[in-house]
């Protein structure tokens, strides 16, 4: 093969243009949807640092105001109330696309998640509240867009948390769909 045949293939290959790379700390509010029980719509807030716009790491905290069901069980019934607050750390890859960043990557971290137990009927017990905390790994995908000096995030995610030991089940695994508002701040100019 010939030097410029593989000289123009490695030039296809650039996913963009190389000039200077600008790092970003990205501060916003995040809104959520979870499937489990525990979770179902929440809010919080992310920080969030591009270093070049090749790479993202981040923290996350979100608190889910989950769901209501009325349970019975040997012990009695009640109307339980299931939360969880997620605590995590992200961590991805960064791929620049003209005004958007896609961020392939994943959260590690905690969940806490809290049980409330209220009697209903004939139930002798009194009211119950347990709490429990569990590892969470999530693999996601963001979508930075830039719009005016604001981004909009839509993320997807799938948690994978353990099932805490408290008196009614609890699935703390599913998708979960994510939207942050964000305000980029430019911290710096990588240049090659």
């Amino acid at each position: 093969m010939s030097k410029r045949f593989l000289a123009g293939c490695f030039l296809l290959l650039l996913p963009a243009p190389v000039t200077a790379q600008l790092g970003e700390v990205r501060i916003g509010v995040i809104g959520s949807y979870a499937v489990s029980d525990a979770y179902r719509s929440g809010g919080g807030l992310t920080l969030g640092y591009a270093p070049g716009r090749l790479a993202y790491m981040g923290v996350r905290w979100i608190y889910y105001v989950g769901s209501t069901k009325a349970l019975a069980d040997d012990a009695g019934s009640g109307d339980v109330t299931n939360r969880a607050q997620l605590f995590g750390a992200d961590l991805g890859l960064e791929f620049p696309l003209d005004s958007m960043e896609l961020v392939v990557g994943g959260t590690l971290g905690a969940v806490h998640y809290s049980q409330h137990t209220e009697p209903t009927g004939a139930s002798t017990s009194g009211s119950e509240s347990a709490g429990a905390t569990e590892f969470v790994a999530a693999p996601m995908a963001i979508l930075h867009v830039r719009i005016g000096p604001v981004m909009v995030a839509p993320q997807l995610a799938y948690y994978f948390a353990g099932a805490p030991d408290l008196r009614w089940s609890v699935g703390g695994s599913g998708p979960a769909l994510s939207c942050s508002i964000l305000l980029p701040f430019e911290t710096d100019r990588i240049r090659y």
